[in-house]
């Protein structure tokens, strides 16, 4: 009885996830296409794939560099953070334009705490411009060089306990993986919208040769087939299943002076720092430099003061 009371478990069904597990894939669903409900078992068969993927999603919020001390001390000791801003100013600028800090330091339900953490995240740039360099004992000017900088500074996931930002760290990941997935459906949804237009329009025409309408009629076939919820679901799975291939961290290493001037060949004895960050590449291939920040609050809300301040010199 109890060999058969095992086989019946094991060729049954998959057991219902648990609510937390539920919740996540009804967000899921509920983004890429709510009549994924419609497949009868959606949810157990959704269950072990999305599990996976936010196991992966752990793993790369757990590989994301930080937390990092962003401050102006940290500008003047650090070469990460000297290099990631432009000036002490920098950092204060970042956070008083940041709409997430604000609405992050007006939550009372966060944590009071003298320090919070956060994903920062950055453009890199490079640029040539025109300076002096070193070769061998004699100096030359106009020497045509290439700058590293850091543009478009973003706070998100702000968080008062460093475990917590990494669990929305991984939240995050798997809401950007369900995200990249909703953006092919709503390219399939354009693709069965241009096939009806270019049928009706053919149609409007005149005569359709067979030929042409066979093309047609099979484009829309297509297309319709590929947006039915089985057929999307499927698609889903296999999507969840590759998540290395949607999201992935890419180690990036450069050797810059303290003027941030990019060195291939840099000199013996010269002020050099080698800097390695990882790039967050995602399904456009937009790539941004991450790392987990460590913030004082009193620092945030001077910035934040700093910047109503002059917001309202600027309307006066």
């Amino acid at each position: 009885m109890g060999i058969l009371s095992g086989l019946g478990r094991w060729l049954g069904p998959a057991p219902s996830p648990d609510p937390a597990m539920r919740q996540t894939i009804e967000r899921a669903v509920e983004t890429v296409d709510p009549l994924l409900r419609t497949v009868s078992g959606y949810e157990r068969k959704l269950a072990p794939v999305v599990g996976r993927a936010l196991d992966y999603c752990g793993e790369l919020a757990t590989a994301i560099p930080g937390p990092i001390e962003i401050n102006t001390r940290a500008f003047g000791s650090d070469p990460l953070v000297h290099a990631i801003f432009a000036g002490p100013d920098g950092i204060a600028e970042m956070l008083g334009k940041s709409r997430e800090l604000r609405e992050f330091l007006a939550d009372p339900g966060e944590c009071q705490a003298d320090e919070f953490f956060a994903l920062l995240g950055m453009r890199q740039r490079e640029k040539t411009a025109m300076g002096m360099a070193l070769h061998g004992d004699v100096v030359q000017s106009d020497v045509p060089q290439r700058l590293l900088y850091f543009a478009d500074h973003t706070l998100g996931e702000l968080g008062g306990d460093h475990a917590v930002t990494r669990q929305r760290l991984r939240a995050a990941a798997f809401d950007g993986l369900v995200r990249g997935f909703a953006h092919c459906v709503a390219e399939l949804r354009q693709e069965r919208q241009d096939a009806r237009t270019a049928w009706s329009m053919e149609r409007a025409s005149g005569a359709v040769p067979g030929e042409r309408r066979q093309v047609l009629e099979e484009r829309q076939r297509q297309a319709v087939a590929s947006l039915a919820p089985e057929h999307l679901l499927q698609a889903f799975m296999e999507w969840l299943e590759a998540p290395r291939e949607r999201l992935y961290l890419k180690p990036t290493m450069v050797t810059v002076d303290r003027m941030g001037v990019i060195s291939r060949e840099p000199q013996s004895g010269g002020n050099f720092n080698t800097l390695n960050f990882p790039e967050l590449v995602g399904r456009d291939r937009r790539q941004w430099i991450v790392l987990v920040a460590r913030i004082s609050r009193e620092d945030a809300r001077d910035a934040l003061q700093r910047q109503e301040q002059a917001n309202r010199y600027l309307l006066i």
